[in-house]
């Protein structure tokens, strides 16, 4: 079985006695007889596309002429799972070899007259050439080391993979320095996220925009950002060679700041991080192509079933800990910049060719930003994290003074609950109507509902407890104080509940 991004099988024949031209009428006859698509065919060689099936999603299978030999090639066209073909490529090889034979024992006699023919009707001009094949930059990614090496047709995907890794080593070193495994806090590590420029809702929106490109290059985990670079080196391998360089630089850092976007959106307080979104931007482009006749129709059908199985299997919003709005955003924007950039490709104007997707793009991102910033809510999550403290230091200070500090006498008590503890609940209470007036998102506002109506039946027990010990009567405000309490306990139940 062959491995790797890009699996493959190849194999050189001899021509020997066989003219070039007549092997190569053997080999369109025999892709012929396995029923494939062929979709280029010269003096110098073959492109061809084997069917879609179950076990399958198409192969590349080319032929070059070289010298006084023949390179047959089978290549799978989509990403391979555990980066191994199964055996299909030399499946491919074995068929098409054994078919070759076959052609040419019935084509005895013929091969000549059948070979003019079939050069005679060769299109002056085909859609694809073997000088720049649909997967031209995939075809380079034979080698552990060769998805980091720049080339031409291959030269921004190894860079942002690189500078990715690189980010990554540095803030996981940065964060291990900054925190401690024995000493773990979530809200210290969420502060170290912030500081390395990770994104948050309301980091955004409060004007701190640099978040939605440096969270773009900034990942969680080892398998974060590895399962990421793989993907991208994936599918820049396709379509960095067909945008140019620097529009698919552009196009990246346009669909990840917009992913990013809607990331901000639709969450309410989550750190968010990953080039994810922007990878999803990059299939949003191919799927754009793929609707367009900017790929030969056997390479677009090949090409259009792996990816939809790609993103297909990689969006379905299952999963926790993943950001299935970034990816939607990446996807969705990036179709749309796929038909910008395709448009601009095919324009005859040079400067329209050149910058043209830079300029409309540069104009979609600021107008998506700013129109989102100003129509999102500003949700008060900072304040309703200092207020929950405020609460929880409140709550434990009145606690003490009603059930755990002892005192000498019924009077010294009774003077620390009035002076001490009765403030405090009054302060309390009215942190309730506090957490009534926040701008929360959905979930929060539930929170905070359900905290502010236990607060103010908490404070009407404590101030039942303070009667009740007052006056020394155990039964004068035993039915409120029982009542109150099963009222708190239905709601603490409610609210475990709902989380």
């Amino acid at each position: 079985m062959a491995g790797g991004i890009s699996p493959y099988r190849k194999v050189t024949i001899p021509l020997e006695d066989y003219n070039p031209d007549h092997y190569l009428t053997l080999l369109y006859q025999a892709m012929l007889n396995r029923d494939w698509d062929i979709g280029y065919f010269d003096h110098d060689g073959i492109i061809a596309y084997t069917p879609i099936s179950w076990a399958s999603y198409s192969e590349e299978v080319s032929a070059r002429v070289i010298g006084n030999t023949v390179v047959i090639k089978s290549e799978c066209v989509g990403f391979q799972g555990l980066f191994t073909d199964y055996g299909k490529n030399q499946k491919n090889l074995n068929l098409l070899l054994g078919e070759i034979e076959y052609a040419d024992f019935h084509m005895q006699g013929f091969l000549e007259e059948n070979t003019r023919e079939l050069m005679d009707s060769v299109p002056e001009k085909q859609f694809l050439n073997l000088d720049d094949p649909p997967m031209a930059g995939k075809e380079q990614l034979h080698g552990f080391f060769s998805p980091f090496i720049p080339r031409k047709k291959y030269l921004i995907t190894p860079l942002l993979v690189m500078i990715n890794i690189v980010v990554f080593i540095v803030t996981t070193i940065l964060i291990a320095r900054r925190s401690s495994a024995w000493d773990y806090d979530p809200d210290n590590l969420r502060k170290i996220y912030l500081s390395l420029g990770f994104s948050n809702r309301p980091a955004v929106l409060n004007g701190e925009y640099w978040r939605l490109l440096t969270n773009t290059f900034l990942h969680f985990s080892i398998l974060h950002v590895v399962l990421n670079m793989v993907i991208l080196v994936y599918i820049g391998s396709l379509i960095e060679s067909k945008l140019g360089k620097w529009n698919f630089l552009m196009v990246y850092l346009f669909t990840g700041i917009i992913a990013s976007m809607v990331s901000v959106i639709w969450h309410d307080n989550e750190i968010a991080a990953g080039a994810s979104g922007a990878i999803f931007g990059l299939f949003g482009i191919l799927l754009a192509f793929l609707s367009t006749t900017f790929y030969e129709r056997s390479a677009r059908k090949a090409l259009l079933i792996s990816t939809a199985i790609v993103v297909a299997y990689n969006i379905i919003p299952i999963g926790e800990g993943i950001d299935h709005a970034a990816h939607f955003g990446g996807l969705i924007s990036g179709y749309v910049f796929g038909w910008i950039t395709y448009l601009g490709l095919i324009n005859k104007n040079q400067f329209i060719k050149r910058w043209g997707m830079a300029l409309v793009g540069c104009i979609i991102v600021v107008v998506f930003i700013a129109c989102t910033v100003k129509l999102s809510t500003r949700y008060q999550t900072r304040q309703y994290a200092a207020i929950s403290q405020k609460i929880t230091q409140l709550t434990t200070d009145i606690n003490a003074d009603f059930y755990t500090k002892t005192f000498a006498t019924h009077q010294e008590k009774l003077d620390s609950i009035e002076q001490r503890a009765l403030p405090k609940a009054r302060a309390l209470y009215k942190i309730a109507g506090q957490l009534d007036k926040l701008s929360l998102s959905s979930h929060l506002h539930n929170e905070a509902h359900a905290r502010a109506q236990l607060i103010r039946l908490e404070c009407q027990l404590f101030h039942f407890l303070y009667l009740e010990f007052k006056t020394q009567n155990n039964e004068m405000y035993r039915y409120q104080i029982e009542n109150i309490t099963d009222s708190v306990n239905s709601i603490r139940i409610a609210w475990h509940n709902d989380n």
